[in-house]
């Protein structure tokens, strides 16, 4: 296990790594679902810095597999090529790893999909489909509906 110590470490990094992201993204989209845009403005700023964190942590994990000339296999081909005593420690890491890449990206899936219903209803509210529904700017001029693109802010 000596030699797969520090992989090990890295892999628990990971772990918490994503226990800290799941609730920012479970906090996006209970923001999404209530409509709150400056909640879900502030979860993606959280989301871009962990971004860098991850790239940093997978920068690391790459050099790691590299030292125990495992570069490129995947957890499994590592789990059938790591001597049994490291095996032991990984397989559980590993396991707890994917269960939590699995939940954050449901959760992410949810919240996109909300955010993309509400672009959705508000691109269709901005829309006039039938006379007499035009909409007018704050000082009174009529917009021109065909220049609205409101899903060209990021969200």
């Amino acid at each position: 296990m000596g030699e797969f110590s520090n992989f090990s470490k890295l892999i628990e990094e990971f772990i918490e790594f994503f226990e800290e992201l799941i609730p920012v993204e479970q906090e996006k989209l209970d923001a999404a679902v209530k409509n709150r845009v400056s909640f879900v403005e502030e979860c993606m700023h959280k989301e871009q810095a962990a971004v860098l964190r991850l790239r940093g942590l997978e920068q690391k994990r790459e050099k790691e597999q590299e030292r125990l000339n495992l570069a490129g296999c995947t957890f499994r081909q590592i789990l059938e090529k790591a001597p049994e005593d490291a095996a032991v420690v990984l397989r559980p890491l590993f396991d707890r790893l994917s269960e939590q890449v699995r939940t954050l990206q449901s959760i992410s899936s949810s919240a996109r999909d909300i955010i993309e219903v509400n672009l959705h209803t508000i691109q269709s509210a901005l829309a006039p489909s039938t006379p007499g529904k035009d909409i007018y700017s704050a000082s009174g001029r009529k917009n021109d509906t065909n220049n609205n693109h409101f899903t060209s802010r990021s969200v």
